[in-house]
């Protein structure tokens, strides 16, 4: 088991720097958090009940929620990622978020320029488009990351496969007589 340990820690593979360093993975979670808060003071000068007074869908209330939702989560995604950037699990829930409130501001942005201001849609629009590069770096430590993580479990199993090996070619101890006591 403490050759397997060492096999793991030791290997230059698996432990070779990814395309960024972790500073600029941080970075990369630090911009992001603080391009959602950038956004959200924006949204909040949406309102969508006015829009519907003016024949908008209901809908547009609810996007405009959830967006608000999905910022709040971002920051909050982007900071628990600061404290644990190899958390691939949760690396990929931010980068779903991310998307997801795209595709959000997306349809609420037509609601925005129709109905409200389109001026602060083309403000809220370009700011949006500025977390692109960063949302591509994310993607791209997260295809790293997982990378890593099969390379290790890849030696992992290799070893665990050549110690069960070794194992059964081991001749089984011979069996003591049980002793019986009067």
């Amino acid at each position: 088991m403490r050759l397997l340990f060492a096999i793991i820690l030791s290997s230059p593979a698996l432990y070779a720097q990814t395309a960024s360093t972790d500073q600029q993975i941080l970075d990369i979670f630090s911009g992001m958090s603080r391009h959602a808060a950038r956004i959200e003071p924006m949204l909040r000068q949406l309102k969508p009940a006015d829009w519907v007074a003016k024949g908008a869908p209901d809908a547009y209330v609810g996007q405009w929620n959830s967006a608000l939702i999905e910022i709040e989560g971002i920051q909050s995604d982007m900071s628990a990622l600061i404290q644990h950037p190899d958390h691939m699990t949760d690396a990929m829930k931010a980068l779903f978020r991310v998307e997801a409130s795209h595709q959000i501001l997306g349809s609420l942005m037509a609601g925005l320029r129709r109905y409200q201001n389109p001026a602060l849609a083309d403000l809220i629009e370009s700011v949006a488009a500025e977390d692109h590069s960063d949302v591509e770096r994310l993607q791209q430590y997260l295809l790293d990351l997982a990378g890593t993580k099969e390379q290790q479990f890849e030696v992992v199993d290799r070893e665990a496969q050549r110690c069960r090996g070794m194992l059964s070619r081991q001749p089984a101890e011979p069996s003591r007589p049980v002793r019986k006591t009067p």
